[in-house]
């Protein structure tokens, strides 16, 4: 076991090139090992709407180049037009494409920290000894292993995240070398600092034009400026100003067209949204308690889910958004804490408040005061993972390496242990994404308040013909959210699907989609057809009083909806309400008096 532990430290900090490249690959067998089983995954939620139905996707022609450029995240879609014009639907080739960003963006973690603790900083403060420290490999494994990387990887759309954290991480890595070049020689202008500060700009471009995370690139290359080279108060300047007009460019480019200032500050507002008018300081509050999540899932990535019920938050003063502001203050203080201790000597801090820095400065476009609709998604963690598991390697290594070798051998060991059991549980997630089925009955039930992961596990029983499935699930859904018209429209297809109860309800996809179609007339009469719907749901499924008070509602929106009497005085009858019953026969004996014959004959012949 000694000497196990013994070959294990010294794969981990031997420093020769045939090691690292022996490193390197284990970094990408690992990566394709623990995503082995997501080939076969289907296209799940957003895949449908942005790429399966997104003719842009099918177009690899000029003008599709043209329309790809219209949107903020060209390369990302261009990337999904290359895979449809070689394999056209063929997931594999999708996911293969996925797992080798993934692969390459820890490949990048690895690199990027190699450059890091070869830095200006780094060789005033520490010897050889420092440098042969397994951090950039403790941190890459954490990177390609972690479970909450899953989604980002194998729900094929969210290749957006990994693709610009790609690109991202290239960008600084560029940067780095450029910059690593002229402490070397002592030159501020090389031939290769300039071709590398060119690559710098061009990964930047890739990473602005494949998600709007890599807006914060600017910064992020500040930051490394300011915490590992000696940059005097000029440099500082130069980088903000820079930086400054990087940001006032975005905004600029957002507000075409305007003619004064308010209408350019309400266009700013519109694209500093997403699909949501939640005010902004709702949703940072909200935030406070989404980064509390995020750091949980990073520590114990259990429960991992595809959507999270979680209320808006609007009060300051609420415990677990006060709580959760506390402890997000007590790690900004604590990451300013540890930088200026590693001003006496201690390299190891700094590392560890950098990847707080950049935990919080990654995470910021997505969980600050810009509204997205969705609260929360575990995607969003991929790049501020970088900082996470930064922080979490220089702290396991400054323990170990500060109690001698046997403490080295015992962290080293223990270090790989705890990376298998992350990597089983990423392998164990990915299960949950091998069908549409299975993704939303692992959703529901970890967040059961959450009408959409309800209605779209209705959806999937839709698709596969399992009606009953489908109206349960459904049900469910309108009972935490009534105000989709969707879910409704979906009870209606569940019921169609069922085939025998045709002449008790009216199918509703249709509804809304005409011009005047919110005339109250119209909405009065489609709101009596799905509620009409759901008596018959609640039927089906064997809640009687349910049904009946649907049915109510059905004829109090459109007291000339005939089936909703008929189907109020068949549930009246099956409950033993003979009055109730005799109410509806006197009704449709008035209005239709076809329709109340068969009521009759149907309670009699019970």
């Amino acid at each position: 076991m000694e000497a196990l532990s013994a070959k294990i430290v010294n794969f981990c900090t031997e420093q020769s090139s045939k090691f690292n490249n022996y490193r390197m690959s284990l970094i990408a067998f690992i990566g394709l090992l623990v995503y082995s089983n997501t080939f076969s995954s289907p296209f799940i939620f957003d895949d449908s709407a942005n790429l399966v139905n997104n003719p842009v996707i099918m177009d690899l022609s000029l003008s599709g180049l043209k329309a790809a450029f219209h949107s903020r995240r060209a390369i990302g879609i261009i990337t999904f037009q290359l895979n449809y014009f070689f394999s056209e639907w063929n997931v594999v080739w999708f996911h293969l494409t996925n797992i080798i960003i993934h692969i390459f963006a820890s490949l990048s973690v690895y690199r990027l920290l190699q450059l890091l603790m070869a830095t200006e900083y780094f060789s005033d403060k520490t010897d050889e000894c420092f440098r042969q420290l397994p951090l950039p490999f403790f941190a890459a494994l954490l990177f390609v292993v972690h479970p909450v990387q899953t989604q980002a990887v194998t729900y094929i759309v969210q290749r957006f995240a990994s693709l610009a954290t790609l690109f991202y991480l290239a960008a600084i890595i560029s940067y780095l070398n450029a910059r690593l070049h002229q402490f070397e020689l002592r030159k501020l202008f090389t031939v290769r600092a300039v071709v590398w500060f060119c690559a710098a700009f061009f990964c930047a471009f890739l990473a602005f034009y494949t998600k709007e995370t890599a807006y914060t690139l600017p910064l992020a290359i500040m930051l490394v400026e300011l915490l590992f080279f000696k940059c005097p108060p000029k440099k500082i300047l130069l980088v903000f100003t820079v930086s400054a007009t990087v940001v006032v460019a975005m905004l600029i480019k957002y507000a075409p067209g305007t003619q004064s200032l308010q209408r350019a500050l309400s266009a700013i507002d519109e694209a500093t949204r997403l699909q949501t008018t939640t005010a902004r300081l709702d949703y940072l509050l909200t935030q406070f308690r989404v980064i509390m999540t995020y750091l949980k899932l990073i520590f114990f990535p259990v429960n991992q889910r595809l959507d999270y019920d979680l209320a808006l938050s609007r009060s300051f003063f609420e415990w677990r958004v006060f709580c959760s502001f506390l402890v997000i203050l007590t790690l900004l203080l604590a990451a300013g804490w540890l930088l200026k201790l590693s001003k006496n000597g201690y390299p190891h801090f700094r590392l560890m408040a950098f990847g707080i820095f950049w935990f919080f400065l990654t995470l910021s476009v997505e969980s600050s005061i810009i509204p997205i609709i969705d609260l929360i998604f575990e995607h969003r963690l991929y790049l501020p993972m970088f900082g996470a598991v930064t922080a979490v390697s220089a702290a396991v290594i400054m323990f170990a390496w500060g109690r001698g070798a046997s403490s080295v051998k015992s962290v080293c060991t223990g270090f790989l242990l705890i990376l298998l059991v992350l990597a089983v549980t990423a392998y164990q997630r990915n299960i949950a994404w091998s069908s549409e089925v299975s993704i939303w009955a692992d959703t529901v039930a970890k967040s059961p308040q959450s009408a959409r992961a309800w209605n779209n596990l209705g959806a999937v029983y839709i698709k596969e013909r399992e009606a009953l499935s489908a109206l349960k699930a459904i049900i469910r859904s309108i009972e935490l959210d009534p105000s989709k018209a969707d879910a409704w429209n979906n009870l209606g297809i569940a019921l169609d699907i069922m085939g025998a109860y045709n002449d008790r309800f009216r199918r509703t996809t249709e509804m809304f989609q005409t011009t005047g179609s919110h005339e109250s007339k119209i909405v009065n009469r489609w709101l009596g057809d799905v509620n009409n719907n759901m008596g018959l749901a609640y039927e089906i499924t064997g809640n009687l009083k349910r049904a009946v008070e649907f049915y109510s509602n059905a004829v109090g929106y459109n007291p000339a909806l005939t089936i909703a009497y008929y189907n109020l005085g068949i549930a009246s009858a099956k409950m033993g309400d003979a009055s109730k019953y005799a109410e509806q026969l006197q009704i449709l004996n008035l209005i239709d008096p076809i329709l109340a014959g068969r009521l009759q004959a149907r309670v009699e012949k019970r």
